[in-house]
């Protein structure tokens, strides 16, 4: 057959054929780009020496009867300047398909009119999974759920904490709504522009940490009154605050008093009940011998108390005679604790109206990280999606 007559039927205008195999079972075409050279994304010059080549192995439709595979053979260049060697990138196909679009549609529309799927299969040179898979499974990955009236927001690092993913669960139903790359509030705000108005109106609740770039998202998405910030986050910053102090005490012990110091740590904020008569008697003498750790322990133990107060008014005042106890303080963790809850003052009070935590969110990122960890990355990111969505979503 002509290469003309095959580059016709195959209609991709980037790629030549450069040869044909004809086996009993399919048809294998390798493609190459027409273009001779590319552009250095360095120094901006041409590149036509070529270093290195690689196949990619592509399904396609059929022909004749027989099933298409596609090999695209992308060329690495030299760049005779900067010596930097790119590889040349393909604007028909994505950097991880394995398949035309073509086909994928295709298949679809044949199985959801009921041809079954091992004739399917057979046809196209795929496997019964591909096929359901393909039909199902993707779909389902891809397409986000609705937004519900309570919602968790939080961050996940999908590449060693340098690339960031947003998370966003549904707090009332406790399964993850979507994930998706960036953690800017641009994005944010691009995908949550993305949902029908309808589901927008109905979220009256966006519970999530101390950032910036997410407060200033729901800020203008949701209006002042939806940011909530979890009590989590609040006392993880009052327990740094007392470890800090605790640091500095323990400079001033000698290494055996110090280590027995640090033994105690776990239980500077148990209730007395929780603890024995020498537990109690080690923690007496600590809070007598140092007045600024006693001075610490006991406004972070206010504190914790703080977020089981059940009346608005009184919680407004109790919280705000926290924060000038912190602020007086000679103790520079205090004040640094007083100048945090000054400015998010209201998102932490609003959390006696509404009493939801981020607590399952935070349960929804141990679950990814260990997703990752079984998967060695998944840097597919419509694959890692899909799993997160699937796993995650089990109830």
């Amino acid at each position: 057959m002509d290469f003309h007559c095959i580059e016709g039927l195959l209609a991709l205008p980037e790629f030549r054929v450069i040869r044909q195999v004809m086996n009993p079972k399919q048809l294998e075409f390798h493609l190459e780009r027409r273009d001779t050279f590319i552009v250095c994304p360095r120094c901006q010059r041409c590149c036509s020496r070529v270093q290195d080549s690689r196949p990619r192995c592509i399904r396609d439709l059929p022909i004749l009867e027989r099933p298409v595979v596609l090999w695209l053979h992308l060329r690495r260049f030299e760049c005779a300047e900067c010596h930097h060697r790119p590889w040349e990138k393909s604007e028909t196909f994505g950097a991880h398909v394995k398949w035309t679009e073509r086909l994928y549609t295709h298949v679809r529309q044949e199985y959801l009119h009921g041809c079954p799927c091992r004739a399917l299969a057979r046809r196209y040179g795929l496997s019964e999974r591909t096929v359901f898979r393909w039909t199902f499974e993707r779909s389902q990955g891809g397409r986000p759920r609705k937004l519900g009236r309570a919602l968790g927001i939080d961050e996940y690092s999908r590449r060693k904490g340098h690339r960031y993913n947003t998370l966003i669960v549904d707090l009332d139903r406790g399964k993850p709504i979507a994930t998706f790359k960036g953690r800017r509030a641009e994005d944010v705000i691009a995908w949550f522009e993305s949902r029908p108005q309808a589901e927008r109106d109905q979220v009256e609740v966006v519970v999530g940490d101390m950032s910036k770039t997410y407060a200033s998202a729901i800020q203008q998405l949701f209006g002042e009154q939806v940011h909530v910030i979890d009590r989590f986050h609040v006392v993880q910053l009052a327990v740094d605050a007392l470890d800090g102090v605790l640091r500095s005490v323990q400079k001033q012990l000698a290494p055996e008093e110090a280590k027995d110091l640090k033994k105690l740590r776990k239980r500077w904020l148990k209730s007395a009940n929780q603890l024995n008569v020498d537990e109690l008697i080690a923690r007496y003498e600590w809070r007598r011998r140092f007045p600024e750790l006693r001075e610490v322990i006991d406004w972070v133990q206010n504190l914790r108390t703080w977020f089981e107060r059940t009346y608005a008014k009184p919680a407004r005042e109790a919280l705000l005679k926290l924060i000038e106890r912190a602020s007086q303080s000679t103790l520079e963790p205090l004040q640094r604790m007083s100048g945090t809850l000054s400015r998010w003052f209201e998102p932490i009070f609003r959390y006696m109206r509404h009493r939801y935590t981020n607590g399952m969110t935070e349960g929804f990122n141990n679950k990814i990280k260990l997703i990752q960890r079984m998967a060695y990355g998944l840097r597919n990111e419509h694959n890692r999606q899909k799993r997160i969505l699937a796993w995650c979503g089990k109830t």
